[in-house]
């Protein structure tokens, strides 16, 4: 069986339409999901990336019944503290920034999650140090291209659980093939529906950006929208060559990381317009269909996926 990864509902229904989804599908189900507070909620550690803003500030407590009820479920649950933004004493308030990273970290003991997705070496460190109760997953956002660079960190930080590596990769079966089996016990999570162009030279640094809970403000070289007008132009003006280089992961691929050991995949898509929608969820129910059978799909435009 393949198991999925996606970004928690921001309402219940959604989440049952997720169990619905998996009550449908033979090949597929959804069996864990990762959610952030928003960029402008006041529990926010800094640690975070910040992808998105909620309708109003809201606290953890906001949050926490719609946690509650998907550990209830069955869903494995995974915080994200994935920002790569390095952090400098005498530069940052990093106090601050631990108080509410101690108050959120014992809000998720308190409801049953132990599992946090990482980025920074400096905070892995300092939650083996001060949590090690909770375990380690690795985040993309490392953006490692090859199996030194993910050896070398495996080697500093021993209970790393699992690892998604960078979307770059996802068509590099030499790579996967060799990881795989030098690691056998650290699992893979393969992103499946990334937007961002194949070998993207902004992707680093919209990362890095993205930790900003300002992102949205700024000038025009200074914001979040010079990151996302140039891919868009370069889509726009090399659509096909997007289209048939992508590192994206089509169902009918799917089958051939199985071939090799994997079959863990991440879907993505917390920070679109339209994710609180049920529209938005659709897709994922498409995606998961057209696994179990081609044909449920045929009609369906790539671009859903």
């Amino acid at each position: 069986m393949y198991e999925f990864s996606a970004p928690m509902p921001f309402y219940k229904s959604l989440i049952i339409n997720y169990l619905k989804i998996n009550n449908e599908t033979e090949k597929s189900k959804i069996t864990s999901l990762y959610f952030s507070l928003p960029k402008n909620s006041i529990d926010a550690t800094g640690f975070e990336q910040a992808r998105y803003n909620w309708v109003k500030p809201k606290d953890f407590n906001y949050f926490k019944p719609l946690i509650e009820y998907s550990i209830s479920k069955g869903f494995n649950f995974i915080y994200l503290l994935n920002s790569p933004k390095t952090f400098i004493s005498g530069f940052h308030n990093i106090d601050m920034h631990l108080e509410k990273l101690d108050r959120l970290l014992n809000n998720l003991r308190n409801v049953g999650c132990n599992k946090v997705r990482v980025c920074n070496p400096q905070i892995m460190g300092y939650l083996n140090e001060n949590y090690p109760d909770f375990e380690l997953h690795l985040s993309t956002s490392l953006e490692f291209q090859n199996i030194k660079q993910y050896s070398s960190i495996f080697n500093m930080f021993d209970n790393i659980k699992d690892f998604v590596p960078s979307f770059d990769l996802n068509k590099n079966f030499k790579f996967l093939k060799c990881i795989k089996n030098k690691f056998p016990n650290i699992t893979i999570e393969l992103m499946i529906n990334e937007g961002c162009i194949s070998s993207c030279p902004l992707r680093n640094f919209h990362n890095v950006y993205s930790t900003d809970k300002f992102l949205n403000e700024g000038t025009k070289f200074f914001s979040n929208n010079f990151y996302l007008s140039k891919c868009m132009k370069y889509i726009e003006k090399n659509f096909f060559i997007y289209i048939c280089k992508s590192n994206i992961i089509y169902t009918w691929e799917i089958k051939e990381y199985s071939k090799i050991g994997i079959n863990n995949f991440k879907l993505v898509g917390r920070n679109c317009d339209n994710f609180s929608t049920p529209e938005y969820i659709k897709k994922y129910e498409l995606y998961l269909k057209g696994i179990d059978n081609i044909k449920n799909i045929e009609n369906i435009s790539i671009l859903c996926f």
